[in-house]
């Protein structure tokens, strides 16, 4: 097999793994009937059992004081519009990428420009965390910061 039939089907497979991961990843979280977030991980009616980011869990588990507590909320309510609006710029790349994967013949070189710019997505969705929780570990005490370092690692199942 040449070497550019070769790099041609492992760019098609890729490419075909990406659109299955992206089709799978937008589907999970909305269609169950009961649900309702609206296909958003964490959208205003989310009941479905005690994840995510949750104030009030975290109050009772760092024994956060009232302040402590007020400017958490206020950090959350400011990132919230941002967030909201990175995952919806998430998901519409990710319809197109789904879309670009389905087309005959493939536009490898539009498939990479809007894999590529999924990527700058999600790197942009991390800071955005990142700066969150900068701000949140900014209120903590030392012993706060080390219990929710360890609640962490227990959700994820690390220790």
């Amino acid at each position: 097999m040449k070497k550019s039939s070769k790099a041609l089907l492992a760019s098609m497979l890729i490419v075909s793994s990406l659109g299955l991961v992206a089709t799978v990843s937008a589907k999970q979280h909305s269609d169950r009937p009961d649900c309702k977030r609206d296909g958003h991980h964490m959208g205003a009616g989310y009941k479905h059992g005690d994840k995510g980011f949750n104030v009030d869990r975290m109050a009772r588990k760092l024994d956060l004081g009232d302040d402590q507590r007020t400017q958490i909320e206020a950090i959350m309510e400011a990132s919230k519009q941002q967030m909201s609006d990175q995952r919806d710029k998430m998901q519409a790349n990710r319809e197109q990428l789904r879309s670009l994967t389905t087309q005959s013949p493939l536009d490898e070189a539009a498939v990479r420009t809007v894999a590529d710019a999924q990527g700058d997505l999600e790197a942009d969705m991390i800071v955005l965390r990142a700066q969150q929780r900068a701000k949140i570990n900014a209120i903590l005490t030392d012993e706060q910061r080390a219990e929710l370092e360890d609640m962490g690692g227990k959700k994820r199942g690390h220790r």
